[in-house]
Order: C-alpha cells, then structure tokens, then sequence
C-alpha cells in the first residue's frame, strides 16, 4: 500500500540530476529555504551548477523547506534558489570528499513583481502556484483523474517543471492504474536515469502490483543513488522482513537510525527493531 502523505512529500522533494555519476565516496550539500520570517519555503526550485565541469543538479524542496544533492567529487558549486513571488538568489558551496558536507540556510526575499525568472520565466507564477495546489487538492480529495488533467495542463504550460511527472504518476499510482503510474515515473526518469525519487516511485508501482522482487531492485537502486535517503532503506527492511530475513531487515533498520536517528523513519525503525527481536 502507498500512503497519500507520502506522496505528497516525495512530490515536493523531488530531485532530478544529470550528468552525475554515482561513486562509493560520496557527499552532500544540504539545507533548508525560507522566506523573510523564516518559515520554510516548499517547492522552491534548487539549481546546482559544479564550476568548470559539466554537471547539473535540479531538486525542489519539501514540506519543510528542504532539499539536499549527493555529490560525488570535490569542488565548487553555484546554487540558485527560486520560488513564485520570490527573487532568485545565487549562493556559493564547496564541497569536498572526506570534509564536513556543506548545510545551508537559505532566505528568499518576496519580489514586489511576482512576475517568475529562470526556470520559470515567462510563466504567471501566481496562477502556476493555484494549479498546483489545486491538482495536489483534487489528489486528497480522490478526484485522481482531474488531478492528472490538471498535471497535463501544467506540463503544457511549464514543461521545465519535471516533478509534475512524479505528482501525475502518484494520481496514477493511487487510481491503481498501475501502467500509466510506471509510464509517469519513466518519463521523469528520461531526463535522468539516476533521480532517486523516480527509482523510488518505479519500486512503488511494482510493490503495489505486488511484485517484491522488482520492487527490491529499484528501491535498491534509489538507495544507491541518494545514500542520505532513508525511505528507500525503510522499503528495503519491510520487504525483507516480510521474505522472512530477519538479518537484512535489521541490516536496513539500523543504518536508517545512523543515517537520521532524529526522523521519523528512525522511530518507526526502532519500532521495527524491537519486533524482530
């Protein structure tokens, strides 16, 4: 089963990278957005550019302001932040394998033109804002097929955009047109074969159709993809905890409580921890 809340903030924090291979070092730049009074900003655009190498993050953060890149060499990155209604901002980070990862704290300033800039140029931020969340309304709601016209239309509208993949597949997923879900989610993973949210959404669709095998192997691979990410290894110990592998379950449980041990994933992997034994 697919829980809504879920979806909902794997929507939001979508990450979408290209051109970045996965090494067994890796490391991170991290942090959080908000405006003016400090509180988080979700769904502000996050693009990375790695200075003198060819390599480009994109991410969106999440219902608390979050967002977060793996990095897999050192060097020097230029972040800009955007948001409907806010001025885009530039920020420095370097980042270098074995040292403290850089965590930043990002304020947005609200423009007195809401008119958007960058990825959003040319697009009426406001009535973009009052899509989505009308689309992500109709979701809750249950009216998946108009949430996913709505998806369509704002597609149409800002195609750089290509979280709406994600949000279209999960009105899919819900709707259980299981197909459509897996076709949503391969389209976002075109734009990159490593995003770890759409690897994540792909073992989604297969453990709902109730192929747990698949299911490992994309979860795995999500995992791989975004070392930081718990909700893959949360997926992974379930799964192997109801295969009757006690031994990898807890494998899975406790590097999510060592990765994270302040998250809710870590409570539930405690909980978990305490019935396998």
């Amino acid at each position: 089963m697919t829980s809504k809340p879920f979806l909902s903030v794997m929507a939001a924090a979508l990450v979408l990278c290209s051109g970045a291979p996965l090494l067994a070092q890796s490391s991170r730049i991290s942090g959080v957005v908000r405006d003016e009074t400090g509180s988080p900003i979700r769904g502000a655009i996050v693009k990375g550019e790695m200075q003198g190498v060819a390599m480009t993050l994109t991410s969106a953060t999440d219902d608390r302001g979050r967002f977060i890149f793996v990095i897999s060499r050192s060097g020097d990155w230029i972040l800009t932040f955007e948001a409907p209604g806010f001025n885009p901002t530039n920020v420095p980070a370097s980042v270098r394998l074995g040292a403290a990862p850089p965590n930043l704290d990002v304020k947005l300033e609200r423009r007195e033109n809401p008119e958007a800039s960058g990825v959003l140029a040319g697009i009426d931020s406001r009535a973009l804002t009052a899509q989505l969340a009308a689309a992500a309304a109709m979701i809750d709601e249950g009216r998946y097929d108009q949430a996913i016209a709505a998806y369509r239309d704002i597609k149409t509208k800002a195609p750089s955009l290509t979280m709406v993949n994600l949000q279209m597949g999960n009105a899919y997923l819900l709707k259980k047109a299981y197909p459509d879900a897996e076709a949503a989610f391969q389209e976002l993973l075109r734009f990159s074969e490593d995003d770890a949210y759409g690897l994540f959404a792909m073992g989604t669709v297969k453990e709902a159709e109730g192929n747990a095998a698949e299911a490992k192997e994309w979860y795995q691979k999500a995992s791989t993809a975004d070392g930081y990410w718990t909700r893959p290894l949360m997926k992974l110990a379930t799964l192997a905890r109801d295969g009757g592998d006690k031994a990898a379950a807890g494998k899975y449980l406790a590097k999510v409580i060592e990765l994270d041990p302040a998250s809710a994933d870590a409570v539930q992997a405690a909980a978990l921890q305490k019935q396998l034994q």
